[in-house]
């Protein structure tokens, strides 16, 4: 699976595709996985933030990553605001949040290796 980050740029074939899937799955239900459960339960705010994410409607504007897999989008990453901190999460293909976890708002992604994530070329 070769994954790709906004800040270091997406294909347009697969924004078009990532877009598509989001239309898709907007009407459906998050469902929440074990492990992300698992990692909800671990946060302060952890019924508000649930909350949030079952109210929030997919939008490719806070898309931050995305997992390709032979040509087929597997997961996109959503970067949603939430009070002083952001709710981050990964939907797969059929609206299950299968990772999330809260991060600072100012984050300035200094953490970010870019040897994770491919280069458009």
């Amino acid at each position: 699976m070769i994954k790709y980050h906004k800040d270091i740029g997406f294909k347009e074939d697969d924004v078009i595709l990532a877009q598509s899937l989001i239309d898709r799955l907007k009407d459906r239900p998050f469902i929440f996985s074990k492990h992300s459960i698992g990692q909800l339960s671990e946060e302060n705010e952890a019924e508000t933030i649930g909350k949030r994410i079952i109210g929030y409607t997919l939008n490719w504007d806070n898309v931050f990553e995305l997992a390709i897999d032979n040509g087929r989008i597997e997961k996109i990453g959503f970067r949603i605001p939430f009070k002083d901190r952001d709710i981050i999460f990964i939907v797969n293909r059929e609206k299950i949040i299968v990772t999330l976890w809260t991060n600072d708002k100012m984050d300035g992604h200094f953490t970010l290796n870019p040897l994770h994530y491919a280069e458009v070329k």
